[in-house]
């Protein structure tokens, strides 16, 4: 009977076979990621308000409010026009988001006050007096507060998650819009 070699012990891969399989795939994901990966986009998306506020300002029967010149790092995020239907209230909103990345917004409208600051204070807002330049100061039930003054069958206001001095900064660039 021949005689057989004995069965040969093949051993896998080692730790350090498959460390030197993959260390060169691992770095060429890591190069393809930072080769692809976009460069650092703000998410805020500037836009111009300036035809919402020219279209307000040419259907309402009152002078619309627009900021004027802001300070660096105010930037317009959002606006609306609310057209009136049948002889009801006109609107405007303009939102911004200020240099402490916090957000201001500046609502403009024909509806009769006390509708408006429910509408965009909520429900349980709270009057906190009159300042020195003619703004009257409001909480909203979360806490944010809010500017507003009254005149001329229009009621302005400017609230947002910004600090009550930045908001004073928006109220006091407003302007009136030729329309």
């Amino acid at each position: 009977m021949p005689v057989q070699p004995p069965p040969s012990r093949r051993r896998g891969p080692s730790a350090m076979d498959l460390l030197r399989s993959l260390l060169p795939l691992v770095a060429l994901i890591l190069v393809m990621v930072w080769l692809y990966s976009p460069a650092e986009v703000d998410p805020v998306r500037e836009i111009d308000p300036g035809s919402d506020l020219a279209y307000a300002a040419s259907i309402a029967d009152f002078d619309v409010l627009g900021a004027g010149d802001l300070p660096e790092g105010w930037r317009p995020t959002s606006s609306r026009v609310e057209p009136a239907t049948e002889g009801g209230p006109v609107g405007v909103s303009v939102g911004y988001v200020t240099p402490s990345q916090e957000f201001a917004r500046v609502v403009h409208s024909s509806l009769p006050e006390v509708r408006l600051l429910t509408e965009v204070l909520g429900e349980g807002y709270a009057e906190g007096g009159v300042t020195a330049d003619g703004w009257r100061g409001f909480r909203t039930a979360d806490g944010e507060q809010a500017l507003v003054r009254s005149e001329e069958g229009s009621t302005v206001i400017v609230t947002g998650s910004a600090a009550e001095a930045e908001l004073r900064v928006l109220a006091a660039a407003l302007r009136p819009i030729g329309g």
